[in-house]
């Protein structure tokens, strides 16, 4: 195990049962890896794994996968709950494809998703990916996001669920980026990671975990 994945570990390890976690990434890289890790720790860990892929962002990050050298085979079997976009891999379990009304989006994931967590014979982990596509390519509306965020926080403290949420923030056009600070006020724990020459730079910018939080890493 590398410096850099041993870090990871133990920032995951750190992190509380019942939790959403909200890990942005900033300027160069991507999240790919990343997600590859954390699955890989959940794995281990007994957890039930959840992607909720939003917009094809989970079949660009296992290309982005193959050209690092991973095998994106191993996550084949993992149960995901598609939303919009048309490009499948992994055990689909659910295809929300109407995204524009955030009343029924939320409907459709609730009715995906509760069964899972209610079911407490396992720890879940659920993965969120490209959130922010949602946010800048739809013509969602600042009340839109607002339901879909207020139903996002209704999952925190579940005592047998984590949720991650891997967000390119800049993605967002400046006068968009307000919605990720939405997402921040609802998270219990932010961590910020942009890439700084050959050095890659990891700060807990928020968490409940008062050892955690404010932390600054550079590998």
């Amino acid at each position: 195990m590398g410096l850099r994945d041993a870090v990871m570990v133990e920032l995951w390890e750190s992190i509380q049962p019942g939790e959403t976690v909200l890990f942005e990434r900033s300027g160069e890289g991507n999240l790919a890896f990343g997600l590859y890790q954390i699955i890989e720790w959940a794995a281990e860990k007994g957890f039930r794994v959840i992607i909720a892929d939003v917009l094809d962002s989970y079949e660009t990050m296992l290309s982005k996968m193959r050209l690092m050298g991973l095998d994106p085979g191993k996550l084949s079997g993992i149960e995901v709950i598609k939303i919009g976009g048309s490009k499948k891999f992994g055990r689909v379990i659910a295809h929300i494809e109407e995204i524009s009304e955030p009343m029924i989006l939320s409907k459709k994931f609730k009715e995906a998703y509760e069964p899972i967590i209610a079911d407490s014979s396992r720890k879940v982990l659920a993965v969120a990916v490209g959130i922010e596509r949602l946010f800048a390519v739809s013509d969602i509306t600042i009340g839109g996001v607002q339901v879909i965020v207020s139903h996002l926080a209704g999952y925190v403290g579940r005592a047998n669920r984590l949720g991650i949420y891997l967000v390119k923030r800049d993605i967002l056009p400046k006068e968009r980026e307000f919605l990720i600070n939405m997402l921040e006020d609802t998270a219990t724990t932010v961590i910020k990671t942009e890439k700084r020459g050959r050095m890659t730079e990891f700060h807990v910018v928020k968490s409940v975990n008062r050892d955690l939080e404010g932390i600054l890493i550079r590998v």
